[in-house]
């Protein structure tokens, strides 16, 4: 469970429409025309993309440490290779870090990328916190799929258009990428990358 609580909504938070139950997959190359659908477009092929090894990003990557992914307002930043997530607290949770120095922009996204095996079928399921707020929990994540196979390899959540309207705001937010699937079923996530492109 989440450590960030669920708190009265501030003022400048987009107002949340009613979860549904229908879970929502896509392909992840195809998450452009999974947010055309709701009238956006594809991210600006010449928005900037910076890559860091997830392993050297500061922060330790707890609750109170997250790993600082910085600035990352009408810019693609993608954490490689971050080690798997394993059974047990604190080892099921990584927290991360990044700032919006305006709103968000639309299509704009924070998710992670992953290729499950038999041995790591854990996936990676991120939630979006801000002080100890949870503005987006696990549940709002849309999935993505492997275009060949269509194994799940991503999952990620909308930042612009924000679910129920509008976009995020500027501000620093916390994302939790965690393992909620039981050990009795799977040990362990794979290796996984986090993204966060920002029109």
């Amino acid at each position: 469970m989440d450590r960030a609580r669920t708190a009265a909504v501030p003022a400048t938070r987009p107002e949340a429409r009613p979860r549904t139950r229908t879970r929502r997959t896509v392909t992840w190359l195809g998450v452009a025309a999974a947010l055309a659908v709701v009238g956006a477009v594809a991210p600006d092929a010449a928005a900037a993309t910076y890559r860091y090894d997830c392993r050297r990003l500061a922060g330790a990557g707890s609750y109170s440490s997250p790993k600082q992914l910085g600035n990352v307002t009408g810019r693609t930043v993608v954490a490689v290779d971050c080690p798997p997530l394993t059974s047990g607290l604190p080892y099921n949770h990584r927290y991360f870090s990044f700032t919006l120095t305006r709103a968000a922009r639309v299509p704009s996204l924070v998710g992670a990328t992953f290729r499950l095996t038999s041995g790591q079928s854990s996936a990676v399921n991120p939630s979006l916190s801000r002080g100890p707020v949870t503005w987006l929990h696990t549940s709002a994540g849309i999935w993505t799929r492997d275009r060949t196979t269509g194994a799940l390899n991503g999952r990620y959540l909308p930042l612009a258009p924000y679910p129920g309207g509008g976009v995020l705001p500027a501000g620093t937010y916390r994302v939790d990428m965690q393992k909620l699937r039981s050990p009795l079923s799977s040990l362990s996530t794979p290796w996984f990358n986090v993204v966060v492109a920002v029109s």
